[in-house]
This record gives structure tokens, C-alpha cells and sequence, in this order.
């Protein structure tokens, strides 16, 4: 059996919940063999609508060989909707290119250090009844270095590694569906813009659950992202496809294209309920899922056999406050992949 050494987690230390008066601090603690030790934490508060006077949420973590993730965000109510503040900040000292397309070798692959910044301020509402729109700026940074010297670098389709800024707007649609089943529409679109250079990603799901008594969820999606503009896009954000974008037994972006294909079945299971006081409780979940997906540089190069399976078992732990912790471990053709992160893939 192989392993992919980026992703291997030894322990997450989730189960404490420490109050501090209505604020909830879950501490993190896992093991990569190439990064080292995670020690981090996650942080929230009022994490449940209507989110007043405001809410707040946040991940952040840092490995020994200096990686470091910082997601906060902020929400609070504005008229009719809410406005979204929303930061991240991420260094990564292990990063792979495995070269450009749907297939490639997941042995070979060059190494790279990134450095990404995001910044969004949006304003979200309901125009009507079920309907959730949600439109604002996003603003971007980004930069490559300590690349490796190897061939493999010329399958990339863009130049664009050094230092840059891009900033645009960006909107998303979400559609809840609850009539004969439950499920949801959605769709987005942004657009980057600077200094000579521009592109722009469109994205549509459709997603479905089923629920079976009260603790036993059958869930599916289908996802369909087009980019715009790969030539002139910052290497860190060239569409891709992988472990962190939901093709879960594989490395992250593991798989280049301008478009992208993306199907994900799960059967989530509720197993017990941890009490945290008198109003709230932590639960905690196995998922079994499976997934699906390719990569194209024209729609019309998309066939049956041109996608990559995986499947494997999840676990969930709900926050008292709003929101979960997330872990999947799937296997595929190219051995073990672990992903964790905040709230569910979908």
C-alpha cells in the first residue's frame, strides 16, 4: 500500500472544547511525515443564525518545517442580509506540480514554495424564498519560489510566478430545493484583474439529500467548473483537481485543466451526541463516500473512462456554536489520501 507523505495524519485532537465565555477554542494536533507536527486551533462564536451582534470563526495552524494556515472570518447582520468579512493567509514549504492534464505520473512531480493571501468583503441576502445571493470583492496575492529544477515545469501553462496582486468581483447563487427532495442549486462566477493580466472561473452544482430517519443521510453532487484565462493566471491559482477540491484519494491538485468535472456520493451516519452544557451538544459522524472526476482543456475531450474513482470513510465532529470538523481518508489507484478541514465537502 502506498502512502503520500504530505497528507498522513497520525492524531487529531478534537474532542475538548474549551469555553471561554460564549466563545468555543477546539484545539488541533496531527502529524504529516514531510511537515512535522500541526499544532493549531479552531475558534468560533455564534456560528448560528441570525449571527448577532456578530459571529466569528477561525482556523489556524502551523507545522514545524514552517508551513502556516489562518482562515478568519467575520459575519454580521446589515439590513436585510449579512455582510461577510473573510481573510486567509497560507505558506506551504511542500508543494507538487505534477505536470498539466487529466493523467501524468503521481511519481513525478517537481517541488515548490507558495505564499497565498485572500482578502473578500461581501454582502449576502434573500431575495426570495429560498433563494441566497451573495456578491462582493475579492482580492488576491500570491507568489512562487525555491522551484525545483526540473523539466517537468514546462507543461505549466502560465509564467506567472512572481510576486502579483489581483483584485475583481465574484458572485454566487445558491437555490435550496425542498419540494420532493432536499437539495440545493448553485452557481458563481468571478473575475481577476491586474497588472496586464486577467482571468476568470465560472462554477455550477447540483446537490441532493435524502435523509433517512433522523440520523442517516444519503448525499450527492455534481460540480462543473470552467476557467478563463490559464495563461495569464498566477500558478497557485490555475484550476485544478485533487485531495483538497474533492477528488479526496488524491494528492491536491493533482490534476490540471480548464475544465472540471466533479461527482461525490456520501452516506452519512450519526453516531453519538456528546452533552457540552445545557444548550449544546457535540455530535459526532462516519461518512462513507466515493468520488468521481477529470480534468479537460475542452469540454469535448470529456469521456466515461477518463475519470478518476476513490472511496473511503469520514468522520465529523460538530461545534457547539455552528459549523464542523472534518476528516476523510479514501483510498485510490495512487494509495491513501487525508483531508481535513472545516464544515462539510458539501
Amino acid at each position: 500500500m502506498k502512502f503520500r507523505t504530505k497528507t498522513i495524519i497520525i492524531l487529531i485532537a478534537l474532542l475538548c472544547a474549551l469555553p471561554l465565555h460564549a466563545w468555543r477554542i477546539f484545539p488541533l494536533l496531527s502529524y504529516s511525515s514531510s511537515s512535522g507536527v500541526l499544532i493549531g486551533s479552531v475558534v468560533n462564536h455564534n456560528m448560528i443564525p441570525p449571527f448577532k451582534p456578530f459571529a466569528f470563526s477561525a482556523m489556524a495552524y502551523a507545522y514545524t518545517d514552517g508551513s502556516i494556515s489562518a482562515e478568519p472570518k467575520l459575519l454580521f447582520p446589515a439590513g436585510n442580509g449579512l455582510v461577510i468579512l473573510n481573510a486567509s493567509y497560507y505558506v506551504s514549504r511542500d508543494r507538487k506540480f505534477f505536470g498539466w492534464g487529466n493523467q501524468g505520473d503521481n511519481e513525478l512531480y517537481v517541488n515548490y514554495y507558495s505564499e497565498i493571501q485572500d482578502f473578500s468583503g461581501s454582502y449576502n441576502f434573500s431575495p426570495a424564498q429560498g433563494i441566497v445571493m451573495t456578491g462582493g470583492l475579492l482580492c488576491r496575492h500570491s507568489t512562487v519560489y525555491n522551484r525545483s529544477d526540473e523539466q517537468l515545469w514546462s507543461q505549466s501553462p502560465t509564467d506567472e510566478y512572481c510576486s502579483i496582486w489581483t483584485t475583481g468581483p465574484f458572485i454566487e447563487g445558491n437555490w435550496s430545493i425542498p419540494v420532493l427532495i432536499n437539495g440545493y442549486v448553485s452557481a458563481g462566477y468571478d473575475i481577476q484583474l491586474g497588472s496586464d493580466i486577467s482571468y476568470s472561473s465560472t462554477e455550477c452544482a447540483l446537490a441532493v439529500f435524502m435523509p433517512i430517519g433522523s440520523s442517516t443521510t444519503p448525499a450527492f453532487r455534481m460540480k462543473v467548473e470552467r476557467h478563463v484565462g490559464t495563461a495569464s493566471t498566477p500558478f497557485p491559482f490555475l484550476p485544478s483537481l485533487g485531495g483538497s477540491s474533492g477528488l479526496r484519494g488524491y494528492n491536491d491538485a493533482r490534476f490540471g485543466g480548464n475544465w472540471t468535472l466533479l461527482a461525490n456520493l456520501e452516506l452519512r451516519q450519526k453516531i453519538v451526541s456528546f452533552p457540552i452544557d445545557d444548550n449544546n451538544t457535540m455530535d459526532f459522524s462516519l461518512v462513507l463516500f466515493g468520488d468521481a472526476g477529470q480534468v479537460a482543456d475542452h469540454l469535448d475531450e470529456s469521456r466515461w473512462n477518463r475519470f478518476h474513482l476513490d472511496g473511503g470513510l469520514g468522520a465529523r465532529i460538530s461545534l457547539p456554536g455552528g459549523g464542523s470538523l472534518r476528516a476523510d481518508f479514501a483510498m485510490s489507484p495512487e494509495g491513501l489520501g487525508i483531508q481535513m478541514g472545516l464544515g462539510e465537502l458539501f
